[in-house]
């Protein structure tokens, strides 16, 4: 006797609470319906099923036997999708949510190496800083700074931020170079608030954590426009490492208080908890990882 299939008929049986409709689900004869079953209880020793000519109801004996092979016959299936699905090529549409500073400056050139990879995939991206309800909202991957508290999610860390003090040359010139926090209190600034983001910066000195309030001299909630009014005007802005990296070798922009180390912030991919993962989220988490960590070592 096969023990699966007798398994995945008892279920169909106790789902439909007949013998025919359930051959008719599993596509085989009513009689190989009754038979298997008839095999299985002698098998088990006990009664499964209580039958009458009007009506058929599993015995207490039936209903633990088919809530456990209910169980047992979904992981089966978990598994072999599991399984195929490595062999397959990732098809179908990846829908992205992604914070607007690391998507514009980060995830966004590398999206086109993926797609070369993956060429089945459709891949769809939308930048904001807003948190996304995955799910609801059907995103597959969301890309944040920080971690979250929502425990139905799964994060992976793929890269790490760090927010430094920028200038551009002529702001030197005009308010000298600061020497610390407090001096550049004193200054204009041009900063990117997004709800409570961006509001207070950490930074380690000397051995203590310092925690410095953005005075809200002139706000904007886009990074890259933070980043080229730093660059025309006379303010100093906070910004990602990674978004003024150029700027400053290039001398656009200077780098402010060098000694005051900025607390590093984790860039982290998140994707919904289940017990099989589709494959096309698996291999960008891979993609994710491999790409960032072989930048964060340049």
């Amino acid at each position: 006797m096969d023990m699966v299939e007798a398994m995945r008929v008892a279920v169909a049986v106790a789902r439909y609470k007949s013998f025919s409709a359930a051959s008719k689900d599993l596509r085989i004869s009513a009689p190989s319906v009754s038979r298997i079953v008839a095999e299985l209880e002698a098998d088990l020793g006990v009664r499964l099923f209580n039958r009458t000519t009007r009506q058929l109801n599993l015995t207490e004996a039936g209903t633990e036997f088919v809530q456990k092979s209910s169980g047992l016959l979904e992981e089966l299936d978990l598994m072999r999708s599991a399984v195929r699905d490595r062999h397959e090529t990732p098809r179908g549409r990846l829908r992205l949510s992604c914070v607007t500073a690391f998507g514009n400056e980060c995830l966004a050139p590398v999206l086109p190496e993926f797609k070369r990879r993956y060429p089945q995939l459709d891949i769809s991206m939308d930048l904001g800083n807003r948190l996304v309800d995955l799910i609801g909202e059907h995103f597959d991957v969301a890309v944040r700074v920080g971690p979250l508290s929502d425990s139905s999610l799964i994060g992976q860390r793929i890269f790490t931020q760090r927010i430094v003090l920028v200038a551009s040359p002529q702001f030197c010139e005009s308010y000298g170079t600061p020497r610390t926090l407090d001096d550049i209190k004193a200054c204009p600034s041009v900063t990117q608030v997004s709800g409570e983001w961006g509001r207070m910066h950490r930074f380690f000195h000397n051995g203590n954590v310092i925690d410095f309030e953005v005075a809200q001299h002139l706000i904007m909630n886009s990074a890259r426009a933070v980043r080229n009014a730093s660059i025309a005007g006379l303010c100093y802005s906070l910004l990602p490492d990674f978004m003024v990296a150029r700027d400053i070798a290039e001398n656009r922009l200077v780098r402010l208080l060098p000694d005051y180390e900025p607390v590093e912030q984790p860039v982290v991919a998140f994707y919904a908890q289940r017990r099989y993962v589709p494959q096309k989220i698996r291999v960008f988490i891979d993609f994710l990882t491999e790409v960032f960590s072989r930048k964060e070592t340049l």
